[in-house]
């Protein structure tokens, strides 16, 4: 007997060390988690009490689990969000998914159906042996699919067989458009595709896991309606060629084109090489070229010229005043794709503005933290600055607003820490050393930045820090790329040309052959701004331009477009944004 018992224990602890090497573990953005492969007839709440994790922060880790579970699916259980109290009392689960619970001393059965949020009944009828009482020790299935109170359907539906469909992805798909056409969440696509660590590439099969149940919607051949059909496009450009004659005269320390010449001439040669993929891709255009000046007396001029008329599509002028004044004159859509106010589409229905401003950018921080960062230690920072009232003002509200729709947050908004120029203030009473310490601080003076930086940094040996700040950082020549990167520097960018991109690398090599001069981000914008808007007015005409550039065949190189108005009567924005930290002293994307 005493040798059976010890045979029995040993190979017990041998099973459980087996099974405790082999969990898999997974670390994402400087949380670790436990990988579960979803099996049959195991549901949320099952795993969830298995391993002692809230169901709300389960869910908040993997957002498509809320439309179910699929045999074979991953899931990734936050192990910093383990209820220590409840990891020892915790249940095993059995092969078809349902729940063991062993008897601890004094529970009684209506204890443990209250516990589970079951029915004492359905225990009684699942275990026959307890009618007579428990004992410790005593095993006890808890049966759990569809039948626990207070939970969500989903929660307790069990995983279903995996309901996979293949998509080949055409040009410029976004994992976005994927989502909203099949239904799915497009970290759910990602997940079901190895994270998708190079992006979507055009030709490529993805899976698409759909919800249980759901049929693949019918995807139609794209076609293009005005296909054979000639569209007209007008480049409004600040190309100022008599300005040229007295720069030319400055000493040969001095730049030799006019500035707004060279923006000209980068976003035209830009252009010039997206017009020529777009004529390999059948788009049929006119093209036009208007040398607008950069001043009212030359524009005014250019404006009326007969080139501009029977245009479907104007690309510029680059003055707010030029193009407040053409958008009066004509009801063709305008694209403005340098930075400008909001203001410039301001009553201005047919105007889009591509470049996003800092207040879009703040609000994108704002967003991306309160969504990817809900559980952390998110404090605002808000010195008394006038002049950045507004951006803290926005910067709140967007944290707020996304906290709002995370389940598992851990509080409603973020803390307020009252720093100064020259002093951190109350900031390090607000610190916490067991979590991420997420500092937004969208401010721009540079006093303030400096002395941030400076006193932060001894700090980051007994604090973890993301300190989100902006883009203008990187320019203050007091702050060192090395202590943004000890801190975990994170800012919000209009756009990113990855230089690790093939893509950015093929058009850097033709443009350098092609005008033998260097690449700037004017000749990445003209690309983009041409490929993306020329090809969705090839794809349809000028009516419902703006509703077609999500889903253009395009394959911008630095930017995207997500273009959204706020009324009728004003025009489009483009809210796209990346959000981009410093690692290895250079810029990365953060997936």
């Amino acid at each position: 007997m005493g040798m059976t018992l010890r045979f029995s224990f040993v190979l017990a602890l041998l099973l459980w060390t087996s099974f405790s090497f082999a969990q898999e573990t997974r670390t994402v953005d400087g949380r670790t988690y436990t990988v579960h492969h979803v099996e049959a007839g195991q549901t949320l709440y099952a795993i969830a009490r298995t391993y002692a994790v809230p169901v709300d922060a389960l869910l908040a880790a993997n957002p498509a689990a809320s439309a179910g579970l699929s045999i074979g699916q991953e899931l990734l259980v936050p192990k910093d969000a383990v209820v220590k109290k409840e990891v020892k009392a915790a249940p095993t689960m059995a092969k078809d998914g349902e729940l063991v619970h062993t008897v601890a001393k004094k529970e009684t059965l209506f204890g443990i159906a209250r516990n589970y949020g079951v029915d004492v009944n359905v225990l009684l009828e699942r275990n026959p042996e307890a009618q007579t009482g428990l004992r410790e020790g005593m095993a006890i299935v808890v049966p759990v699919a569809g039948k626990v109170q207070g939970q969500p359907d989903a929660v307790t539906r069990p995983a279903v067989p995996e309901n996979i469909v293949e998509h080949t992805v055409k040009q410029g798909e976004t994992l976005y458009a994927l989502g909203q056409l099949y239904g799915v969440a497009p970290e759910a696509i990602q997940k079901a595709n190895g994270g998708l660590p190079e992006g979507l590439k055009a030709g490529s099969v993805v899976r698409i896991p759909l919800p249980p149940g759901a049929k693949a919607p019918v995807v139609p051949v794209p076609a293009i309606p005005n296909a054979g059909e000639r569209i007209t496009v007008t480049y409004l450009l600040p190309f100022s060629i008599a300005r040229n004659d007295s720069v030319m005269a400055l000493p040969k320390d001095e730049p030799r084109f006019y500035e707004a010449t060279r923006i000209a001439t980068q976003f035209w040669a830009g252009a010039r090489i997206a017009l020529d993929s777009l004529q390999r891709m059948g788009v049929n255009a006119e093209v036009r070229v208007v040398d607008m000046g950069d001043d009212a007396r030359t524009w005014n001029t250019s404006l009326k010229k007969s080139e501009l008329t029977g245009t479907d599509l104007f690309i510029g002028p680059f003055h707010r005043s030029a193009i407040e004044q053409l958008a009066r004159t004509t009801s063709v859509p305008i694209v403005c794709p340098v930075p400008q106010s909001n203001k410039v589409i301001l009553g201005n229905p047919t105007v889009s503005k591509v470049t996003p401003t800092r207040s879009d950018l703040v609000r994108h921080s704002g967003r991306f933290v309160g969504t990817r960062y809900a559980r952390e230690n998110i404090v605002l920072l808000c010195p008394d600055l006038p002049a950045e009232k507004e951006m803290q003002d926005q910067m709140a509200r967007a944290v707020r607003d996304a906290l709002a729709g995370q389940s598992a947050r851990l509080r409603d908004s973020a803390l307020v820490a009252k720093p100064g120029r020259r002093e951190l203030g109350d900031l390090v009473s607000k610190l916490d050393a067991n979590r991420l310490n997420v500092l937004l601080a969208p401010g721009e003076d540079v006093e303030y930045v400096t002395t941030l930086v400076s006193k932060l940094k001894p700090l980051a040996s007994k604090y973890k820090f993301m300190l989100v700040g902006l883009e203008t950082w990187q320019n203050m020549e007091t702050v060192a790329t090395n202590d943004l990167e000890l801190l975990g520097f994170h800012f919000a960018a209009a756009s990113f040309a990855d230089p690790d991109d093939a893509a950015v690398q093929a058009f850097t090599r033709a443009f350098r052959e092609r005008f033998r001069n260097d690449v700037d981000e004017y000749a990445l914008l003209g690309f983009d701004v041409t490929l993306a808007y020329v090809k969705a007015l090839s794809d349809g005409g000028p009516v419902g331009l703006m509703d077609r550039m999500a889903n253009s065949a395009q394959s911008p190189l630095h930017m995207g477009f997500r273009m959204i108005r706020t009324g009728p009567e004003n025009g489009y924005r483009n809210e796209y944004a990346v959000m981009l930290k410093q690692e290895d002293l250079r810029l990365v994307r953060v997936r």
